[in-house]
């Protein structure tokens, strides 16, 4: 038997299907609110951050197969390429599942740290798909985005795991 504290995974209980669809929906209303000018290249991927805390958290619920389904709503909301979230999300997931075990044992703020690297990665690679398609340059503005995705990473990790909305313990009766 595996008494490493990575085991301790497998005795959490798993969140309720309402909370992980719940998340997600209000990041997807977040994602979708008429963002213009500076806050439309600064406000964080709020789809992708959710995505990436429930792959660490729960990762036989939220795999790669969600982050390309929620990627292709994202790519018909936002009237972009058809596809190009969908392969970033897919991309973040899988850096994300990659250092799950490590994100794990690591405070909130070390995992920030570890989130942020994920969501430049995932800015990098959307702006590149962006100039590949011969658009301009967006600027340094985006940069911002994953600043604001890491810092909202510690206030989503503590209402994520609040106890009202985790699952009570199973209760089993004894027979006689």
């Amino acid at each position: 038997m595996d008494l490493s504290p990575v085991s301790r995974e497998a005795m959490r209980p798993m969140a309720r299907f309402r909370l992980l669809a719940g998340s997600i929906f209000i990041a997807l209303i977040l994602n979708l609110l008429p963002w213009s000018g500076a806050s439309l290249r600064a406000h964080p991927d709020f789809v992708l951050l959710v995505l990436l805390y429930w792959s660490i958290h729960q990762p036989r619920n939220i795999g790669q197969g969600w982050g390309f389904v929620l990627g292709l709503v994202m790519d018909v909301a936002n009237s972009v390429l058809l596809g190009q979230h969908a392969l970033i999300y897919v991309v973040a997931i899988y850096l994300a599942q990659l250092l799950r075990l490590r994100v794990l044992q690591l405070s909130l703020l070390e995992q920030a740290l570890h989130i942020l690297a994920i969501l430049f990665v995932a800015q990098t690679l959307a702006i590149l798909l962006n100039l590949s398609l011969g658009r301009e340059f967006p600027g340094l503005l985006l940069a911002v985005a994953p600043l604001l995705g890491a810092a909202l990473w510690i206030p989503m990790n503590y209402i994520a795991t609040l106890p009202r909305f985790r699952r009570s313990p199973i209760h089993t009766t004894v027979m006689r």
